[in-house]
């Protein structure tokens, strides 16, 4: 998350459960999986482009500088006269050989890839799978999928915008009756504010389907939708260091959210600081806490929920990163069959496997 959201993870809810179910049964087989909360929820704490643009060098001024010592360390040379006033003759002077300036050196034009293709593999394990309040459940997530992204193009000296493609595998280790796949779309337009804070309005939509047939021939399919939301965004990060190596990321995001079944209909205010320490330049760790309120508009529902995690982010390489998050939720909501308390632990491998 930001700065993002990030980055980069665990699955969302869908509808509650029927309350007339059996106490023991908290999920009905031809039920879509509860998502109240995804691994994409999780921010992403490994640093992202956005970052890289507050930190962005001033490729200008500093060439401006280095042509100005290369001009300050020149000798300085005599006025030149054509005239000698102790004999009284008019004299020519030989013009000095002209001094040979040291070239400045060009900066090297790099490759400017427009757009990157990542993949990456997480595996998610919770106490509470499903944000059961009656009988919780404790299982994993294998989620494994592909991003095609853009680079963030300059519309203005400090406004950028880009967009994104996802596609996940998301499957259960036990409950796999409930596996699904997720399609996400993202546009977004980034502007930095100051030295260490930015502001950002984007746009996105996610689509989840089915992996599985049902056991009820009269029951959904593999490949049924069963959720389509699209999500405005309006979100503020702000970076602040501390020392050299100790640094404080903080992030407010207000979401309002439409979706199909519309009971997934809500607006969402959500709050996350991240304190990170630089152990050494690939090894970064930090403890996390989050906070997000949401209040659905089709229904009397209210949710809130905490997070408070540790992360280690490792830099393998350029193009590789491994991220581990470990800690606890703690939050209710207005519906019943809904509590969030519970710990969690993931794992995540990204790869950049190509740009362009």
């Amino acid at each position: 998350m930001p700065l993002k959201k990030l980055a980069q993870q665990t699955p969302e809810t869908t509808q509650a459960p029927d309350t007339t179910e059996e106490p023991g049964d908290t999920q009905n087989q031809n039920d879509p999986p509860q998502l109240e909360l995804q691994p994409s929820d999780l921010p992403a704490s490994p640093p992202d482009s956005k970052e890289e643009l507050l930190n962005a060098p001033e490729i200008n001024q500093s060439q401006r500088l280095e042509r100005l010592m290369q001009l300050l360390q020149l000798p300085k040379q005599p006025p030149e006269s054509d005239s000698d006033p102790e004999l009284g003759l008019r004299v020519r002077l030989r013009p000095l050989e002209q001094p040979t300036f040291p070239p400045i050196e060009q900066p090297v034009v790099k490759f400017k890839p427009i757009g990157y293709l990542q993949g990456r593999v997480a595996y998610f394990q919770t106490s509470n799978i499903f944000s059961s309040n009656d009988s919780p459940i404790e299982d994993g997530l294998i989620i494994s999928g592909l991003t095609l992204a853009s680079a963030y193009f300059p519309l203005g000296a400090k406004t950028y915008v880009n967009g994104s493609i996802d596609g996940n595998l998301i499957r259960y280790i036990n409950q796999s009756q409930y596996d699904y796949n997720q399609v996400r779309f993202n546009l977004s337009i980034y502007q930095q504010l100051s030295q260490r804070m930015y502001g950002e309005v984007s746009w996105s939509n996610q689509q989840l389907f089915h992996a599985n047939n049902s056991d009820r021939l009269d029951s959904f399919k593999a490949g049924d939708r069963f959720l389509n939301e699209n999500s405005l965004q309006v979100s503020l990060g702000r970076r602040d260091p501390l020392t050299s190596k100790l640094i404080l990321n903080s992030f407010y995001e207000l979401s309002v959210n439409f979706a199909d079944p519309q009971s997934r209909d809500r607006i969402i205010n959500s709050f996350w600081v991240s304190l990170n320490y630089y152990l050494q330049k690939p090894l970064q760790v930090g403890v996390n806490y989050q906070v997000n309120f949401s209040d659905f508009t089709q229904r009397d529902r209210e949710d809130q929920f905490h997070r408070l995690f540790g992360h280690l982010n490792y830099r393998i390489s350029d193009t590789s990163n491994m991220n581990v998050l470990a800690g606890v939720s703690l939050g209710s909501s207005t519906a019943e069959n809904i509590d969030f308390d519970g710990w969690f632990f993931s794992i995540n491998y990204s790869l950049q496997l190509g740009r362009f």
